[in-house]
């Protein structure tokens, strides 16, 4: 199916707010989860590098111990992505259950019911199905975002091709990122981040959906899911839905980015 085509069969089977089905559930979800996210990787930047380590707009070439290496951020965006995961797993769980019923044939009538339900038919660990798929996408994913995202901005406040983009502080005299380079690093931190995750991603998905159109006996594990999934559809089944999730997260993780470092500047200062 073509993304034109899944989006008028979207529209056609619950109208034009069922776009927006499950939106609810993952606002609640974003906002602890990307706050999590954003303290976790400051804090483990601190244990790694001390609380005195250089900003982006102070390191320069030379062998500074106080500079956060593309070690640390690896390690500190893993953290972080790990723990976020771990705290708000369960919403989104209840998103992706809502979001994927039947009209018609719902299981659930919000986000209570949907606890409540989830909890009663598969028990308190049926809040936490298909985790370990999802933490093979949120550990490489978040890892290899802060990563490529701190590069790029390293790279973007020492070359001269960007100049004209960057902004200089008024008080101090820093160069520091404007608005284009910082949603355009965002930007390109989740599309690469995405190209390598979003196979395990699939995965995800499916198990997630698992206790909802299957009975018990019927549910298999990420490990058979894979297999599953390879010999019926190939590596192209892996990718399949990867165009909408690129057009998704790229405004999603340049604005996400942008307002990390606008709120920083500002809560800093």
């Amino acid at each position: 199916m073509t993304m034109s085509g899944g989006f008028a069969k979207i529209v056609e089977r619950g109208g034009i707010l069922s776009m927006w089905k499950g939106n609810g559930t993952s606002c609640l979800h974003r906002f602890p989860f990307s706050a999590i996210n954003f303290y976790c990787y400051e804090g483990v930047l601190d244990i790694l590098n001390g609380s005195q380590r250089l900003s982006d707009e102070d390191e320069d070439d030379l062998n500074n111990t106080q500079e956060v290496s593309t070690l640390s951020r690896l390690v500190a965006g893993g953290v972080a992505g790990t723990t976020a995961c771990v705290a708000c797993y369960p919403l989104d769980l209840v998103r992706t259950r809502i979001t994927t019923q039947f009209d018609g044939k719902e299981t659930y009538r919000g986000i209570t019911d949907a606890f409540a339900k989830i909890v009663h038919n598969e028990g308190l660990m049926g809040l936490y199905s298909g985790l370990g798929p999802t933490l093979m996408v949120a550990v490489p994913n978040f890892s290899i975002s802060w990563v490529v995202y701190g590069s790029l901005k390293e790279y973007a406040l020492e070359d001269e091709l960007f100049y004209n983009l960057r902004k200089v502080d008024i008080d101090t005299g820093k160069s520091k990122l404007g608005f284009v380079l910082t949603l355009g690093c965002g930007a390109v931190s989740g599309i690469i981040s995405t190209l390598v995750t979003f196979p395990f991603d699939t995965v995800r998905r499916r198990m997630q959906i698992q206790g909802q159109h299957f009975r018990p006996e019927e549910r298999v594990t990420g490990i058979n899911m894979m297999r599953s999934l390879l010999k019926k559809d190939g590596l192209k089944g892996f990718y399949r839905g990867l165009t909408p999730e690129v057009l998704k997260v790229v405004p999603m993780v340049g604005t996400m980015f942008t307002v990390y470092e606008f709120l920083k500047d500002k809560l800093i200062t």
